[in-house]
């Protein structure tokens, strides 16, 4: 056989299983130069609304997750209507090919509720915003710092340096305490002191230790005042106030201070002893 009748043979070959492969698929695959074409119009319309949305959104200052949502749901509308264009230049009956989409559709959606809550949840947050990156929070008695917001998971930081994951739908049923949304934080402690110290005398104590931290808003409300008796002592409420990026330095330090003060007004902080007994 020579080389022209071999190369008609492998055209013919090629044609028949082209033929073959649009029958199985019920497809006209003498029609791809024109489904080609309609891909490509198709990928000059999807660059050009990408690049209108994208105008839009940096006009208006979304937050980055929300464009990425918003970017998602665009590019996924695109390219179905895209696949259904080009199946029925293709001469592919798209409502089968429909149907097959939604019942497809349908089991992922069973499959994966838990994501589609998480994702629900995620949105909810962008769009109410209970808390930012940056933000000092606690959620569901997890306190720190949130570093990121996912589709599935916030991430925060502790002050530990320990990284935790919690997810979306947690958070969305979640009491969440913002710390960082305030300009300022409240301090409160419980201060024990003897019963033999003069009551006055520990207030002024007191107040001398608040008053000589520079961390301390002294513009805001100072409260000190006696607030319960237990067993061994008298216990004394301070409230204090400073700003949220202090907070830490502050509650910490005013804890030095306290005692410092009591050594020099000569003031106990009753602690439990344990008496033992030998018998002999």
């Amino acid at each position: 056989m020579n080389i022209t009748g071999e190369l008609n043979s492998n055209i013919n070959y090629f044609s028949s299983f082209l033929d073959g492969l649009g029958s199985t698929i019920g497809a006209d695959l003498s029609r791809i130069p024109s489904a080609i074409a309609i891909t490509a119009v198709c990928y000059i319309i999807y660059r050009v609304v990408m690049k209108i949305v994208t105008a839009f959104i940096d006009r208006t200052h979304f937050e980055k997750n929300i464009v990425k949502i918003i970017t998602t749901v665009i590019k996924v509308f695109i390219i179905f209507n895209a696949i259904m264009m080009v199946a029925s230049a293709l001469g592919i009956n798209t409502s089968s090919l429909v149907a097959a989409f939604s019942i497809f559709g349908l089991a992922i959606s069973l499959a994966v509720q838990n994501l589609m809550s998480n994702l629900a949840n995620a949105v909810s947050i962008y769009l109410n915003r209970p808390f930012q990156i940056d933000d000092y929070v606690n959620i569901n008695g997890i306190e720190g710092t949130v570093m990121d917001i996912s589709f599935m998971l916030t991430k925060i930081k502790t002050i530990k340096n320990e990284m935790i994951y919690i997810t979306n739908s947690t958070v969305g049923s979640a009491t969440i305490i913002n710390y960082s949304q305030l300009p300022v934080r409240r301090i409160e402690h419980i201060v024990d002191a003897s019963y033999d110290a003069p009551i006055d005398e520990v207030k002024m104590a007191l107040k001398e230790a608040v008053m000589s931290e520079p961390l301390i808003l002294k513009d805001e409300d100072i409260y000190i005042a006696l607030s319960s008796y237990s067993s061994s002592s008298i216990r004394y409420t301070v409230r204090v106030y400073c700003k949220k990026t202090d907070y830490i330095a502050c509650r910490d330090s005013l804890m030095e201070r306290y005692k410092h003060v009591f050594d020099e007004h000569n003031i106990s902080i009753p602690y439990t002893t344990l008496s033992v007994n030998v018998v002999s």
